[in-house]
């Protein structure tokens, strides 16, 4: 995911640069991570022996969590330095993204920047799952079988993520560059309206399946499954794109997501 704007540097995030790109990392990180996997660990009725077995459970998570974000961040700050574009990869809050300096001058090269994301994410899973086909380290302990599970697990479901027409994330991105080229005018109308209806219909199942209302929906024996913590992350991207939707409609004209002759501020930034 791209974080639309560098957030404030603090005393006690750790900072460098690795292969071209830099990275910073909030402690808050840590903390808000391992909460929410103890929160999860608690609700999927996972019940370790002692206090250490959790210990363990909510660390190897939180290192998963990380390694995943790091390393698709890295993977796309290398295709931005490929376009002559410096970044940052953000690591906060259980989430991460990619900070860079510039948008890609074309259209073309922002839709790769945004499919680096899931490309990215997949790539982590091909890595983990071939490897393990080839070594089978999984099987050497415990810990390497929970890492391999974790890391497949995230890497594939942040891949499928990053492909939903959900704005600001990569697929939404793509469908901004497309509805643009459609209608230069309209095209951020447009994106907004799509990512408000694709948010609130999977909000809208997810609370059917954890209040029992209906059951999970198999698409070709895979079920969709229905994440509270997406939902959340969903809900919050809803009330985003309706905030941006109505000052883009207060404006009283058509709107391009990209004008020429304003600064590279985002577009409820002007």
């Amino acid at each position: 995911m791209h974080p639309d704007q560098d957030p404030p540097r603090t005393g006690f995030e750790l900072r460098w640069r690795m292969l071209g790109v830099g990275v910073r990392v909030f402690p808050s990180f840590f903390f808000i991570t391992a909460l929410i996997v103890g929160i999860v660990v608690y609700m999927q009725m996972i019940k370790p022996a002692n206090l250490l077995d959790l210990a363990i459970i909510v660390a190897i998570d939180v290192a998963c969590v990380f390694v995943a974000i790091l390393f698709i961040g890295m993977v796309q700050g290398w295709v931005y330095r490929s376009y002559g574009i410096r970044s940052t990869v953000v690591v906060r809050e259980l989430v991460g993204g990619i900070s860079p300096e510039a948008l890609p001058p074309t259209a073309l090269q922002r839709i790769v920047v945004a499919l680096a994301y899931p490309a990215s994410s997949f790539l982590l899973f091909a890595i983990v799952y071939y490897s393990n086909l080839e070594y089978d380290w999984k099987s050497t302990s415990v810990i390497a079988q929970m890492t391999y599970f974790i890391l497949s697990a995230i890497s594939l479901f942040w891949g499928v993520i990053g492909l939903l027409p959900i704005y600001p994330y990569s697929g939404g991105r793509v469908m901004l560059e497309v509805f643009q080229f459609i209608s230069p005018g309209y095209g951020l109308m447009g994106t907004l309206l799509v990512s408000i209806l694709v948010g609130m219909a999977y909000v809208a199942y997810t609370a059917a399946v954890y209040f029992r209302h209906m059951k999970e929906v198999i698409v070709e024996g895979v079920p969709l499954p229905a994440e509270p913590i997406v939902a959340i992350f969903f809900a919050l991207s809803v009330m985003q794109n309706w905030q941006l939707f109505q000052i883009v409609r207060a404006q009283g004209r058509p709107t391009s997501a990209y004008d020429e002759h304003d600064d590279d501020r985002r577009p409820w930034g002007r």
